[in-house]
């Protein structure tokens, strides 16, 4: 693998403080679209940005806490193409 093929691409990096019932909102409104849809589009200035993951993910959840600031995250990582299997019976 070259160089410029293991280089990381930040394709949106973007915070904004809000109460807890409108990050549940986004939250829930991702949830939604992957559940029923398998995607959906963020965006950002104007710019549209499709997540779209393979039907198998990695899901990453951390709790940190640092004196009197918490921190959670959940994170889910994917290759593109990568479908996983299925099981058939004939």
């Amino acid at each position: 693998m070259t160089r410029l093929e293991n280089r990381k691409e930040i394709l949106i990096d973007f915070e904004e403080k809000m109460t807890l019932a409108n990050a549940a909102t986004y939250f829930e409104t991702i949830a939604k679209k992957l559940k029923e849809e398998g995607s959906f589009t963020l965006t950002v200035n104007g710019q549209p940005v499709e997540v779209k993951p393979s039907s198998n993910v990695e899901l990453e959840i951390k709790l940190e806490k640092r004196r009197d600031q918490h921190k959670f995250e959940m994170e889910l990582e994917w290759r593109e193409g990568d479908e996983g299997s299925t099981l058939a019976f004939e």
